[in-house]
């Protein structure tokens, strides 16, 4: 029979020894602890329900930018499937663009409003979410009115950085490629513009997520420990991009598919990004608090 007090002991010696090990284990425990699975699920409802409606909002606002950018729409297709692979397209079971573009073309600027209110759903769900992954006083929290143009200013921010990254990182491939091309080497070498194009996809997620903690106040948490999180969350989302494709496969053989549709494959996709989103945060979170601190933890504050 095993000993646990034995076992407990390993392990805190195992944590000692390996400050990663410990630092693992300490996520895994404040994720629990502030109830980010649940918070994860409260996400995942509000990225649900806002999904299709900021989809038409972002063809509507992108038909009017190609009138004077022809490639706007592309790098928007480009941006979701980023985010939502495979959501978007005119294969079996994916959401059809001309569809979404018809549904667009009736937004109109009074139905824009709308949209946007679903978006800042969606926003305001993340952002409470971290704010509890970060432990933020509520004090320190911002009011309603603050909050909603935090919100606002937040939505317009991380889906330009996401389309400008999808952009830059397009163009950088493309590039790349006519480079290779140039010079001879486009054969051997293909696997270089891939190399470099999962690098430029790391950075850009990165940059992505170390805004996303931003919704939550980060007065006096250091950036170090804020840029880790979201390195380890862009890792973590190219890796669930990676097996997006077996996601798909996996949810398309059920019964439950042939009843949901593409609903099912979006709540898992949401969902598992939600978890990565808030794993990342509590990751931030402890390595900028040190583990055997009796003081209150990097980046809260006890007030005045």
């Amino acid at each position: 029979m095993l000993d646990k007090e034995k076992i407990k002991e390993k392990i805190a010696e195992l944590r000692a020894r390996f400050p990663a090990l410990d630092r693992a284990v300490r996520t895994q425990e404040h994720y629990g602890d502030v109830g980010a699975g649940q918070q994860a699920g409260a996400i995942t409802y509000f990225g649900f329900l806002s999904t299709f409606p900021i989809l038409a909002l972002a063809f509507f606002a992108v038909g009017q930018i190609a009138k004077v950018y022809a490639g706007a729409e592309s790098d928007l297709v480009e941006a979701i499937d980023q985010v939502l692979p495979g959501l978007v397209g005119d294969g079996a079971g994916q959401l059809k663009i001309a569809d979404i573009e018809r549904a667009a073309g009736a937004v109109g600027i009074v139905g824009a409003f709308g949209l946007l209110y679903a978006g800042l759903g969606f926003i305001d769900g993340l952002r409470k979410a971290l704010e509890a992954v970060f432990m933020v006083p509520e004090e320190e929290q911002p009011g309603f009115l603050m909050a909603k143009l935090r919100d606002l200013a937040a939505l317009i921010l991380l889906g330009l950085i996401m389309l400008v990254a999808v952009a830059f990182t397009g163009l950088i491939r493309t590039f790349s490629a006519n480079v290779l091309d140039w010079i001879g080497l486009d054969q051997g070498f293909g696997w270089l513009i891939v190399a470099l194009t999962l690098v430029l996809g790391l950075a850009a997620n990165t940059v992505l997520f170390f805004a996303m903690f931003h919704l939550a106040p980060q007065k006096d948490t250091p950036k170090g420990p804020l840029w880790a999180g979201a390195l380890l969350g862009a890792i973590g989302f190219e890796i669930l991009k990676q097996a997006s494709t077996l996601l798909l496969n996996a949810t398309q053989g059920q019964p439950a598919f042939q009843a949901f549709g593409i609903a099912l494959i979006l709540v898992v996709w949401i969902h598992y990004t939600s978890m990565v989103i808030l794993y990342a945060a509590s990751y931030a979170y402890v390595r900028a608090t040190p583990a055997d601190s009796a003081e209150p933890p990097v980046g809260t504050h006890t007030g005045g």
